[in-house]
């Protein structure tokens, strides 16, 4: 079985149990007034804004990751006070390098990333997220470097496409920042003849800054 399908499966348990203490504290609320967020109010919305690192590979293993630079901008609706749902846009672009003859070349990608995530709060400080991502390609190309020799190429439409995977998620919540880490991959089938994927995975680190909240609920 796949490494990321497995990880997914994993990931998914020990958020159903993660899911079951923030409703097992919701219960202690109302029952003895203890639990996650007691002397907290909530607010329904909340609209963050940060910048994003990622070090993203393909599936091939031929590849090396390098650090690219995005960020992005998420709503969050509270479902409770220990659970939300959020959906975003990220400018997230993607890059490599690999061994191609004599030389050394790196596929630098661009995509706009739109998540969906559940995310459960044991703790007012700990959150645990897990969802959808749909990835749109904007743009890519090949640069080629040998010595002082480069030379770089746009990839032609069609070779790269939208993709769709999953995104777990660990944040850590200080006042009005939030920061996250993510591993995230995509998944989409290319063609046998084609040297370049369409599947990627990796890591991001993030910090968001909340610029909005609605008005408190109890």
């Amino acid at each position: 079985m796949d490494k990321s399908i497995l990880s997914f499966i994993l990931f998914y348990f020990i958020l159903v149990g993660f899911s079951c203490f923030a409703q097992g504290g919701d219960l202690l609320i109302q029952q003895y007034s203890k639990g996650p967020g007691l002397d907290e109010n909530f607010s329904k919305w909340s609209l963050r804004i940060g910048p994003q690192i990622n070090r993203i590979n393909t599936d091939l293993g031929t590849g090396s990751p390098t650090l690219t630079f995005g960020g992005g901008i998420e709503i969050e609706y509270g479902l409770s006070k220990t659970t939300g749902l959020v959906i975003g846009a990220q400018y997230t672009p993607i890059s490599y390098s690999y061994i191609e003859g004599d030389y050394t070349a790196t596929d630098r990608l661009k995509y706009i990333s739109l998540p969906l995530l559940l995310r459960l709060k044991p703790t007012t400080k700990i959150s645990f997220g897990l969802g959808p991502v749909y990835q749109i390609y904007l743009n890519g190309d090949k640069k080629l470097e040998k010595e002082i020799e480069k030379v770089i190429t746009l990839y032609e439409e069609g070779i790269f496409k939208n993709t769709l995977g999953a995104n777990l998620q660990v944040a850590y919540y200080i006042k009005r920042f939030l920061i996250y880490g993510n591993f995230r991959w995509v998944r989409r089938t290319s063609p046998p003849i084609q040297s370049q994927t369409n599947n990627t995975l990796g890591f991001q680190m993030g910090i968001n800054f909340r610029l909005w909240k609605s008005k408190l609920r109890l």
